[in-house]
């Protein structure tokens, strides 16, 4: 999808004239562009507030240097650059074609023969590089564009000439772990052997849908790319013994690009038959490269209107902060997703000083103060579960061990229900259903609409005599589109399901098995979540265990998609983040995992020095409770304050600035306004303006839940024995 240009974008860059947004990070930003000549391009541009940094115009200088190695054959042909520009900048054709990866989650993975012509083609590009002692050093599915004349390799942020050295870390990671060689995980040098090893990566998951150390945390993933065999369950047995000796731990034992073409096919000195490419790709991968090739010529969106003016005073942006979900899904997106663009622990820091708090005697009088609450009410919050739900046009929220509704414009009560645990009770947006109490004398499962009159449970929408209704544990996990997606014990013996049923049938759809309780006192599930194809659980931990099972199901079949150990500190998480293409999750690093095969789409925090926050229970980890919005994906890193990271990509928008003496409160997860970000620490609620990048009032109080209500402007701020309402900015 491609997005309007901002009302502060240039209107040309070099002899371009700028079209749209294809996406952005907090390196700088894609554009689609024409010459005058009515030529398309992507126009890829480093942000004028880093043109500076010598490190970065070299790294973007040498991205250009080694597309342009590769040529059109095998990437993306540059078009014009101009590294020295006060802009530095880069255009390249824009190549219609998906990512390797949408192509074998649009078409599923690929036969035989297209995996054979694909990493001929492959091969023979790395070959073409390798002549010109350039490595690529972070090939994976989502640097290799699938066309219909063939693939292309794209991304050359962290390519380097052979033997040199590093340029310094930008900060995230240094390739991708599910796809690097064993000599680059482990620091030593990756040379052109190296990237045969990650092309094996490449062409397994094409094969397969998976890659070939599977998934899980990056420690992990690094510690099986070093020392673990690879899973190569799936590959077609005629390449099985080729990708081997590809995936050989020691680089001398794997084959040179010359030797991996030729074994795969591809004639000697000639690239791979790209005129009958088209012919091995599956339709659904061809309905994807027209739908991409029409968008190109579709109505371009208009530019954005600028905002409007306030009253209170602005410090100058140091950038757009604004990101929209388009840098990996789309052609001229994924063409230059990464590099330049990449590097996330990158932002331009501000004036040092306190928090910017507006509660202080040497503040501007005409800095913005604490708004009066709207209205407060007394309310013990659990210590689980204390998300205030939009119902309608009223509230739901859990107080002590009832579950309330409440008119969302006074804050008055309007009904309680005697539903104690929280995982036995979901809103659609709508409604709010619950189960069945367990103590009830009826033996099924039923799933019930809880009255906004008075709090009764109405007549069983789903009765399910299969499941055993007297089980405590019983969890109603989400309702979405007419569904209620369930994690049931069965009433004979003591297997657990994820369960889907028809509210409008009131039949089960579908079942699969899941494990049962693993923590004392609670259900099998910690949260859970339903977006577009997919369905997400997080599973409990065993007790005193740092480990929780990641899972998607389809929600069609009920198929399990894929299942990750993930590693967490401090308190498990209670929510899921997601939209319709990952999993966002928090701890020690920031990650997103794909939600079509559960694999590392990026890592954010490598190598950058963000001091840690602590736990509920005495742990540590850097990156708090995230919250995603817009496709921005907020979150406190350690006590240094908020960051903002582009969901798609995982670059830096923004990072707080001016912020110190404070401790987040890692648990609680921030909120987003139109102009402020609201953040929990030590002092209070903080709020940032997001276009100064800065604080500018804190309201006292010790929040323990915070939720943003966008269409009722409003802020509630769940306290321990009291919930208060806020004006939304």
């Amino acid at each position: 999808m491609i997005s309007p240009l901002l009302h502060d974008d240039p209107h040309t860059v070099g002899p371009f004239r700028l079209l749209a947004r294809l996406g952005g990070g907090g390196m700088g930003t894609v554009y689609l562009a024409r010459s005058a000549g009515g030529r398309t391009v992507a126009v890829k541009t480093l942000h004028t507030r880093l043109a500076a940094d010598t490190t970065l115009r070299t790294r973007f200088r040498l991205e250009a240097d080694a597309a342009r190695v590769i040529g059109s054959e095998h990437g993306a042909a540059v078009v014009d650059a101009d590294p020295q520009a006060p802009t530095p900048w880069m255009a390249t054709e824009y190549v219609l074609g998906p990512p390797l990866d949408t192509a074998v989650e649009a078409g599923g993975p690929l036969p035989e023969p297209t995996v054979r012509a694909l990493g001929a083609a492959l091969a023979a590009g790395l070959e073409q590089l390798h002549r010109s002692e350039v490595v690529h050093r972070d090939l994976k599915p989502s640097n290799v564009l699938v066309t219909a004349h063939g693939p292309r390799i794209i991304d050359f942020g962290i390519a380097r000439a052979f033997g040199d050295a590093h340029l310094t870390d930008l900060g995230s990671a240094v390739g991708t772990p599910a796809f690097m060689s064993p000599e680059q995980a482990a620091g030593r040098e990756h040379a052109a052997a190296g990237d045969v090893f990650a092309l094996a990566g490449v062409l397994v998951f094409a094969a397969t849908g998976r890659g070939p150390f599977g998934g899980g945390a990056p420690t992990d993933l690094l510690y099986r790319v070093r020392y673990g065999e690879p899973e190569l369950g799936g590959v077609p047995p005629s390449l099985l013994p080729l990708l081997t000796r590809c995936l050989a731990k020691d680089p001398a034992d794997r084959p040179s690009t010359a030797e991996l073409r030729a074994a795969l096919g591809g004639a000697a000195g000639a690239p791979a038959d790209r005129d009958g490419f088209a012919e091995l790709l599956p339709d659904a991968v061809l309905r994807e490269i027209a739908r991409r090739s029409d968008a190109v010529w579709r109505e371009l969106p208009h530019r954005t209107a600028p905002p409007a003016p306030t009253e209170a005073p602005q410090t100058a942006p140091t950038g757009t902060g604004i990101s929209r979900r388009q840098l990996l899904y789309v052609a001229g997106g994924a063409l230059l997703g990464g590099g330049a663009l990449g590097g996330g622990g990158w932002a331009l820091f501000g004036r040092s000083g306190g928090g910017g708090t507006g509660t202080t005697k040497n503040d501007a009088v005409d800095k913005p103060k604490p708004p009066a609450p709207l209205w407060s009410a007394a309310l013990w919050c659990p210590e689980t579960g204390g998300e205030v739900m939009t119902v309608g046009r009223n509230l739901a929220m859990r107080a002590g061990i009832v579950l309330n509704g409440f008119n969302a414009e006074s804050g008055a009560s309007t009904w309680q229900a005697n539903i104690a645990d929280p995982w036995r009770s979901a809103t659609d947006g709508t409604r709010i259903y619950g189960l069945r109490d367990h103590e009830d004398k009826a033996a099924s499962l039923a799933v019930c609409e809880v009255s906004q009159t008075d709090g009764q449970l109405g007549k069983p929408l789903v009765d399910l005599a299969a499941f055993a209704g007297k089980e405590q544990y019983n969890q109603l996990v989400r309702v979405a589109d007419g569904v209620a997606y369930l994690v049931a014990r069965a009433a004979s013996g003591k297997r657990w399901y994820l369960v889907a049923a028809d509210l409008d049938s009131g039949k089960e759809r579908w079942r699969s098995p899941v494990e049962g309780p693993q923590l004392t006192g609670r259900p099998p599930a910690l949260c859970g979540a339903v977006t577009g194809s997919r369905v997400v659980l997080c599973g409990s931990p065993s007790d005193g265990s740092h480990f929780i099972d990641l899972s998607a199901y389809d929600r069609k079949s009920g198929r399990r998609l894929w299942l990750n150990a993930e590693t967490f500190d401090g308190t498990p998480p209670t929510r899921l983040v997601v939209d319709d293409q990952h999993v966002y999750l928090s701890g020690e690093y920031l990650t997103a995992r794909r939600l079509s095969d559960g694999e590392l789409a990026w890592l954010f925090g490598n190598g950058r020095n963000g001091s840690k926050a602590g736990g509920a229970d005495g742990t540590t980890r850097r990156y708090g409770a995230a919250t995603l919005h817009d496709g921005v994906v907020y979150c406190t890193e350690g006590d240094q304050g908020l960051i903002a990271v582009d969901a798609a990509s995982g670059t830096l928008n923004w990072q707080e600035k001016g912020l110190s003496g404070r401790k987040s409160k890692p648990d609680v997860a921030p909120a987003i306004g139109k102009r402020f970000a609201y953040c929990a620490d030590d002092k209070g609620l903080r709020a940032l303006d997001m276009r100064a990048h800065q604080a500018v009032w804190t309201y006292e109080t010790a929040p323990l839940v915070l939720t943003a209500d966008p269409k009722g402007g409003r802020l509630y701020v769940r306290q321990e024995k009291r919930t208060l309402a806020l004006p939304l900015t």
